[in-house]
């Protein structure tokens, strides 16, 4: 384990393996959540990479000041290069799920010479109308202001939406003790400044070259979609519909996730109908 500085922020970041045999795969949780949701995945990952996992600013271990503009997507970014630029990792994928996902579509628009490849979970690079926009900056503003209100009836609420119905249940409750366990002004702090609404589309600035993997579960159909056209796009990205999963591929099928996960690191063609 690692305590690393980076704009005021004490970031946990854990090394699970270092074979200089292996390439590094830096993974990204989603909102709410922590280094601790790729637990049950982690013995299989490090039979073929280095999985190096941390808390995002404001979530988990993470020493977060509750000021305003450390969740911005700038500072982020620049943080997370900061670390990696220490870390010195190679050759170094990228993996994301959810909100990870959308600061993993930020860092390889940013510096994608840091990243060999990048596998991206239930992600989007960004809203481009600006009623979209609009809507979401209302519904996150929203949901900061309940989770001001009532931290542990947001959480009940939040656990209960559709997007999470396909969790398998010991799953479940590990995702459940780590949302329970954050600090709801972060996550509030998170909403407003990190939300889908208010973070750059970076659509339009993907890198051209670096090879890109999109995942979607099939029960998932709004990602699905979304991903699907955006791997229409461009000739390097390209789209896994994962079936019997839903919005959390690494819990509902983290098998077929980590074979993935596995191909992309390596220069197979990767079969995209599990």
């Amino acid at each position: 384990m690692l305590r690393l500085f980076s704009g005021s922020i004490h970031y946990n970041c854990t090394i699970h393996k270092a074979n200089t045999d292996f390439p590094y795969l830096f993974m990204l949780h989603g909102f709410m959540g922590s280094e601790k949701v790729f637990e049950p995945i982690i013995e299989a990952l490090k039979e073929f990479c280095n999985p190096v996992t941390i808390d995002l600013a404001g979530h988990g271990q993470t020493e977060t000041p509750n000021r305003d503009g450390l969740l911005t997507t700038e500072q982020q970014v620049e943080q997370l290069r900061s670390i990696l630029d220490r870390l010195q990792f190679t050759p170094l994928y990228l993996y994301g799920y959810s909100m990870g996902g959308r600061l993993a579509f930020q860092l390889i628009s940013a510096f994608p010479e840091l990243f060999t490849g990048a596998i991206i979970e239930s992600a989007h690079c960004g809203l481009e109308s600006e009623n979209e926009r609009s809507e979401r900056r209302e519904l996150d503003l929203q949901r900061a202001a309940e989770i001001n209100s009532d931290f542990p009836s947001f959480t009940d609420t939040w656990l209960k939406l559709p997007l999470f119905n396909n969790t398998p249940p010991p799953f479940a409750k590990l995702y459940e003790r780590i949302i329970r366990s954050q600090q709801p002004e972060l996550m509030s702090r998170s909403l407003r400044e990190f939300g889908s609404g208010i973070m750059p589309a970076v659509c339009k600035k993907l890198p051209k070259e670096m090879p890109i993997h999109l995942v979607s579960g099939t029960l998932d159909k709004k990602y699905s979609a979304l991903q699907t056209e955006l791997a229409n796009t461009q000739a390097n990205i390209q789209f896994h519909p994962v079936s019997k999963a839903g919005h959390r591929i690494h819990t509902d099928q983290p098998d077929k996730l980590i074979k993935i996960i596995k191909e992309a690191m390596n220069p197979v063609q990767i079969q995209s109908d599990l």
